[in-house]
């Protein structure tokens, strides 16, 4: 028997205009966090870094690109920063960072490209759309190619293949997060 998750989507106003990243910067000011805070349990702030230089969060240091792992904690300290160390510390165990390295289309490459481009973070939408036959960029289509993500067998296999997409989920599991396999 499926359980089901209830999920409350929450998006900036006028999301899909250009510098989303700002938009969702300034919904993750203390009094609206408050707000989608008091009706659940958790808050996910999904973020794509290609556009975090933008933001202040360069994706090289001394000349060195970031890994993934170093340009997620990065980005996370500018949210912490934006919505005050108070806040955040009040809140810590209600928020989760999905952190996209460098779009959420990298999240797609272990299920569906099958050599060692799985922890891909660079042109993944555009290597995605060369390689994959019929692939778009399309919420039905991104819902239709995930289900293999919804078999925990697969998933549990795929997610680590990809690094944030491996802190995202880590960040579920340190909180006891479980999502029921669908039946």
């Amino acid at each position: 028997m499926a359980h089901d998750i209830d999920i409350a989507w929450v998006q900036p106003q006028n999301f899909r205009s250009q510098a989303n990243y700002d938009k969702v910067f300034k919904s993750c000011k203390p009094a609206k966090l408050r707000q989608y805070l008091q009706i659940n349990k958790y808050l996910i702030i999904h973020v794509d870094t290609d556009a975090s230089a933008d933001f202040g969060v360069p994706h090289q240091e001394n000349g060195e690109l970031l890994i993934p792992e170093k340009l997620v904690e990065k980005v996370v300290a500018k949210f912490r920063l934006e919505m005050g160390e108070d806040f955040y510390s009040q809140y810590s165990d209600r928020i989760i960072f999905a952190i996209a390295v460098h779009s959420i289309e990298c999240w797609l490459f272990p299920l569906l490209d099958s050599d060692d481009k799985n922890s891909q973070t660079e042109n993944c939408f555009q290597i995605l759309k060369q390689t994959v036959a019929n692939f778009r960029k399309n919420y039905e289509y991104y819902q239709e190619i995930t289900k293999k993500y919804h078999n925990s067998d697969d998933f549990l296999k795929l997610y680590p293949k990809n690094p944030s997409l491996k802190i995202f989920i880590e960040e579920l599991a340190k909180r006891n997060i479980e999502i029921p396999e669908e039946s």
